[in-house]
């Protein structure tokens, strides 16, 4: 089978964090998928409805539950087609060589419909690594994760397309440790420098937990997104997963993206290292911790005495 990507898409996405790769999907390939989203979404398909208004007020506002309204997990109950899109050789060979290893994990496959008027889709920047781990995403190739957004339908500005910025371009504004959900002030730089991601139908935007993203409302006359994500990493990092502990707070972002409100705090402030192993947490002397690890997990949960954790780095150096 043909590659669907160059060496420079993955230098880019080692670099960036995300590349933008249209028609990576032959329009042949995404018919029958187009068909399932159909069938799965087809109490939501758009009706002459105006634009959702924006809500005013702060940039960092948190999305309505609305917006998730039309989700579902894999497995979809259609036909083939959307289900073994996100196991597609193309997006595994993908994940293999950004991931640098053989071996990987499809760990997340969601199908997620938005039709125009249906919520205000906009979004404040933020990162989804908190609703992938519980602790951080490291800088070596095995402790990222490659999520793929897959277009079934033509992705334009006016249909919702994501806006990302690159990690560098991230680091700049927001600082090394990453904040999940950056302030007022860094928001509104971040969107000055924002990039679109719209593409036709069968692209690929291939992007990594750890870089700065939103979604976008939908204006377009009846308009209609259909997206399927995909998510991988490499076998061994256990530390990473979606459909199990992170995943078990509601969606309520003002609770995920704040260390008092979330109450995964209580295992950090009072769980020992045995008991937070068995959450996926790496004990100490695990190669995940380094200095990064540990510094963007503390930033993450203040009140958590990771000395263990640095007194087995210290021994191990």
């Amino acid at each position: 089978m043909a590659e669907r990507y160059s060496s420079t898409d993955l230098d880019r996405w080692t670099s960036d964090g995300a590349v933008l790769m249209p028609r990576f999907f032959a329009e042949a390939e995404i018919a029958p998928v187009l068909e399932d989203f159909e069938t799965l979404f087809a109490d939501g398909y758009p009706h002459a409805r105006a634009a959702a208004d924006p809500q005013s007020g702060e940039t960092v506002r948190m999305p309505p539950r609305e917006q998730f309204q039309h989700t579902r997990m894999m497995p979809f109950d259609c036909s083939p087609a959307l289900n073994l899109l996100a196991l597609h050789p193309a997006l595994i060979a993908f994940a293999r060589a950004a991931l640098k290893t053989e071996d990987v994990r499809l760990y997340q496959s969601i199908s997620w419909a938005k039709f125009t008027g249906q919520a205000d889709f906009d979004q404040p920047f933020h990162m989804d690594y908190y609703n992938h781990t519980l602790t951080a995403i490291g800088d070596e190739a095995r402790q990222r994760t490659v999520n793929f957004s897959i277009y079934a339908t033509d992705v334009s500005d006016a249909h919702g397309s994501i806006r990302y910025v690159t990690r560098g371009e991230g680091d700049k504004i927001c600082g090394s440790l990453r904040p999940g959900m950056p302030g007022v002030s860094q928001q509104e730089a971040l969107r000055g420098i924002e990039r679109s991601g719209a593409g036709p139908s069968g692209t690929v935007l291939a992007y990594s937990s750890d870089i700065y993203h939103r979604a976008s409302n939908l204006t377009a006359p009846e308009g209609r997104r259909y997206v399927l994500f995909a998510s991988y990493k490499a076998a061994m990092n256990d530390a990473v997963d979606f459909v199990a502990w992170p995943s078990s707070v509601p969606r309520e972002w003002s609770r995920l993206y704040s260390a008092d409100a979330n109450p995964w705090r209580h295992f950090f402030e009072h769980g020992s290292p045995e008991q937070l192993a068995c959450l996926n947490i790496p004990p100490p002397g695990n190669p995940f911790w380094t200095e990064t690890t540990l510094a963007r997990t503390q930033a993450r949960w203040p009140q958590w005495d990771a000395t263990p954790w640095r007194q087995a780095m210290t021994r191990r150096a």
